[in-house]
């Protein structure tokens, strides 16, 4: 068996502190014994007086030598308590940076107010954003956003449920019921009118096509929750977190660049584009009649120009009140 390297070290300076003691008394011994003057009485005398003077020394010593030892002790864990403490925040900061979100918002139901510090610090992101990407249910004022900012995202992606998806649409309709407006309304009701926000969504969307092209992708989508992305954040909305129940607008994270929830999202919704098979573009050739021949393939049933008209004017009133409420957010702030 290796014997301990520890207690072998210890062991060696045992044994060489009592070989120097022995040699010193040794070379003592001989030397009081070569003076022939010294008689046993001077001898003990002598000896005497030294172990005073020993005492003395000593203890004047290991005073000495413990406040030093106590002070560089103090220092050393005083040093190694500051590294670690530095080691703890950087890995404190790291970690807050890339899972913590940077700002959370509580739920409502809109009214006089859609949540002045998630819409201010929303608009702050789109108007320094050179990209824009939805994912949700349904987008019903994603156009009346990009409309009100004061510049505009070169790149916009919105992944939404499509108007034929009879199933997911009811699934979503369901969830709807807790809110304190549609309390009154039927499940088909509510699914109608929720057929309708998205096909007032497609196009409200169309129509941005001037502004830029506009990449639309219908996906499946269990209605949990809803996030927008931003060059500089991501804002992830939870409808069914436990403070969300029954609120139109949920309970809602800000998540930096850099963080967990960024990254992973923004990779979420480009792989959605790059694999969906339904999908389309909307860019600045097409006319209202690509609009129309989309519509009447995804509702399957036809589709006039006059029901797109009327859908557009049915936007601008159904966000009339949104679109006023930015406007005197940027005003309130001063933005």
């Amino acid at each position: 068996m290796t014997a301990d390297p520890q207690r072998t070290r210890r062991l060696l300076q045992l044994y060489a502190y009592s070989l120097a003691c022995l040699l010193t008394i040794a070379l003592g011994a001989v030397l009081v014994y070569l003076d022939s003057s010294l008689n046993l009485q001077q001898v003990s005398s002598s000896i005497g007086l030294s172990l005073i003077a020993s005492v003395i020394f000593a203890v004047i010593f290991a005073m000495l030598s413990n406040r030093i030892q106590e002070r560089a002790a103090a220092e050393s864990i005083e040093e190694g308590m500051k590294a670690a403490s530095f080691e703890l925040r950087q890995d404190l900061v790291r970690t807050n940076t890339l899972f913590l979100p940077s700002g959370s918002y509580p739920p409502l139901d809109p009214g006089a107010s859609f949540g002045d510090r998630y819409n201010s610090d929303m608009m702050a992101s789109l108007e320094g954003s050179s990209y824009y990407a939805f994912r949700g249910p349904a987008g019903r004022y994603i156009a009346a956003r990009l409309k009100s900012a004061r510049s505009f995202p070169q790149e916009v992606r919105v992944s939404i449920l499509s108007p034929g998806d009879h199933v997911l649409i009811a699934r979503r309709a369901a969830d709807r019921q807790s809110w304190v407006r549609y309390r009154s309304m039927t499940q088909a009701q509510l699914e109608d009118q929720l057929r309708t926000e998205l096909i007032l969504t497609i196009v409200s969307l169309f129509d941005y096509r001037r502004f830029c092209p506009v990449d639309l992708v219908y996906t499946e989508d269990t209605a949990v929750y809803r996030y927008e992305i931003f060059d500089d954040a991501v804002f992830v909305s939870w409808f069914h977190g436990p403070n969300s129940r029954g609120k139109e607008m949920p309970e809602s994270f800000r998540f930096g660049a850099s963080s967990f929830m960024y990254l992973t999202l923004r990779l979420d919704i480009a792989r959605r584009f790059q694999l969906a098979n339904n999908k389309i573009r909307f860019d600045s050739t097409h006319d209202d009649q690509f609009l129309v021949d989309h519509l009447s393939d995804l509702t399957g049933r036809p589709v006039s120009t006059d029901d797109v008209e009327r859908w557009r004017a049915e936007y601008v009133s159904h966000t009339a009140g949104f679109t006023t409420y930015l406007d005197g957010l940027r005003g309130r702030s001063g933005r």
